[in-house]
């Protein structure tokens, strides 16, 4: 049932481009922000979205905010978050899923001390499709281009320093710093390629994305064979 509070309208979807009935979806996931940060301005960073689009990834993003909080040195909205929502999460009645799904994502790290893991967000499709379907809405939320597929976006932890030259031609943003800094560059070369993209959560978390033309474009771009060298965050 769609609420009508939400102030629904018909008009193209940002994220399918199908004309349908429509409320505001927010890009960044409300779940990412601590109750500290429910006055944010940046959380009114929406766009128009379907049912079916809205709704259809709410279990995954609170699935992607477990994992990006415990993926490194934890800033105090990362604290504020795990004893809050985090922990009463894995309480309730699908709590031991949530805490099992996390747990299938950590190997031991010893080589950083004794009872440290490291967690592989890019082993999990979960995590990267939420990073997909931000750098879709922020496409759509900052005018770069038409509703984006999720077949046109490739993401991925970020496995390498961006070269400076990059990080400096950027245009920067943020949804809060202590949240999610951004950063996108528009491309016209190579052929097919229309933007790239650095999203960094709770200051230390980074994933890189890509938005293709359509997704012919993607996947001659893309080596489909899976990578056995995943990145890593130590927790």
């Amino acid at each position: 049932m769609i609420d009508v509070k939400r102030r629904t309208r018909w008009e193209n979807c940002g994220l399918c481009g199908e004309f349908r009935i429509t409320t505001r979806e927010h890009v960044v996931p409300r779940s990412l922000y601590p109750v500290s940060k429910s006055n944010s301005t940046f959380q009114r960073i929406t766009i128009a979205a379907c049912a079916t689009c809205n709704n259809g990834t709410a279990d995954d993003d609170a699935h992607f905010r477990n994992v990006v909080v415990v993926a490194g040195e934890p800033n105090d909205a990362v604290k504020e978050l795990w004893s809050g929502p985090v922990h009463r999460g894995f309480d309730q009645v699908d709590g031991r899923r949530r805490a099992r799904d996390l747990f299938n994502l950590m190997r031991p790290a010893p080589d950083i001390g004794p009872n440290l893991y490291r967690i592989y967000p890019a082993e999990d499709p979960r995590v990267l499709r939420i990073i997909r379907k931000i750098i879709r809405g922020l496409s759509r939320y900052h005018e770069l281009t038409g509703p984006v597929s999720d077949g046109q976006v490739f993401a991925d932890v970020l496995r390498q320093p961006i070269p400076q030259e990059i990080v400096a031609a950027m245009e920067h943003k943020t949804a809060e710093p202590d949240i999610l800094e951004y950063g996108y560059l528009c491309l016209d070369e190579p052929p097919g390629l229309l933007s790239a993209w650095f999203l960094r959560f709770y200051e230390r978390t980074s994933f890189l994305g890509l938005v293709f033309a359509d997704e012919a474009a993607r996947q001659e771009h893309i080596d489909p064979k899976p990578n056995t060298q995943r990145g890593s965050n130590a927790a």
